[in-house]
């Protein structure tokens, strides 16, 4: 398995990296040993660890999957962080948490490495699989689903479509993920709507993707290249209001231009030749600037919404540079 469904199009062994993101990944690795040695990891870390590996040395070096035994397993079930990482989740005592991202993560990884599928896999799925059809796992969080984040909502079930596909055990819930999929509103959202078209493709019925998604692209263009949404018209559900959101200033993004060039592949020519062209662009732009992956400015707060870099960022960056 040389591809990830957060970086379509992309063979990950056979990435050329710019040399700039060959260091940022090698540094970012180092870290890692420090963070492992003082048992500070989590799922996602880790999986992004493999794809940097993959991508530097076409091989993983570090023992991934014994640092998930150490840290990331409890009753048998993968979870999501350590109980180190967990500490510095504030206020949020359901650390322990046996997600969907965090089976993904670890099936994802197995596969990767040549293991043989096991079976738990598929039943930790099917356990959390929902009258309604979606993916998640309520003893997590009680949210509902009008007010759960779209593109958790749609990544999660793409993931699971993804690991019932493989055991050959999608049929008998193929309409039930068919009719929600379809039966969801176009979200504006630009990586919830490439999860969702993930989801057809795994399920061969991309003839059921929203007409819309050229009113998408045009919304999340911003910068060099693509945003995951539109801020001008985000309002917050709970709320029902753009207060909250008003003041944020979006930003491209190496990994949602990618999905951009995912979405365009079903929209008209005239819209894929404009969005390969501008991710084209892009990609000359970060040749030139390659670390031009820029923080999310988050409403009045002064500081960045985090780094703005992180290990699918770069290597997204150096799949576009490369096209």
């Amino acid at each position: 398995m040389t591809t990830h469904l957060f970086l379509p199009s992309l063979s990950i062994p056979n990435l050329a990296l710019l040399p700039e993101h060959e260091a940022w990944l090698t540094t970012w690795l180092q870290t890692m040993e420090t963070d492992i040695e003082n048992a500070d990891v989590a799922a996602s870390l880790c999986l992004q660890g493999v794809i940097s590996e993959i991508a530097l040395y076409k091989k993983t070096k570090t023992d991934w999957l014994g640092v998930m035994n150490e840290y990331l397993m409890r009753d048998g079930k993968p979870i999501a962080y350590s109980e180190q990482y967990g500490k510095r989740l504030y206020n949020f005592p359901q650390w322990i948490q046996t997600e969907v991202h965090a089976i993904h993560a670890r099936w994802w990884i197995e596969q990767v490495l040549g293991q043989a599928a096991s079976l738990e896999y598929q039943g930790l799925i099917e356990e959390l699989v929902q009258p309604s059809g979606w993916i998640y796992n309520p003893a997590v969080s009680p949210t509902g689903m009008r007010t759960r984040m779209k593109s958790e909502y749609l990544m999660h079930l793409a993931m699971g479509i993804e690991i019932l596909t493989a055991f050959n055990a999608i049929e008998d819930k193929r309409a039930t993920f068919e009719g929600v999929l379809s039966a969801l509103p176009v979200t504006g959202y630009l990586g919830a709507e490439y999860f969702r078209l993930h989801s057809f493709h795994t399920l061969n019925a991309t003839h059921l993707a929203p007409t819309s998604l050229d009113a998408v692209l045009t919304s999340c263009e911003v910068g060099e290249g693509y945003c995951d949404f539109d801020v001008k018209a985000k309002i917050d559900d709970y709320m029902g209001t753009a207060k909250r959101v008003s003041r944020d200033i979006p930003v491209h993004s190496a990994l949602s231009s990618l999905h951009a060039l995912s979405l365009a592949s079903v929209c008209a020519d005239a819209v894929k030749g404009h969005v390969g062209e501008r991710v084209h662009n892009f990609g000359e732009h970060l040749k030139a600037n390659p670390l031009d992956i820029q923080p999310f400015k988050m409403r009045d707060i002064d500081i960045p919404f985090g780094t703005g870099l992180s290990p699918l960022e770069i290597v997204a960056a150096s799949g576009i540079a490369s096209r």
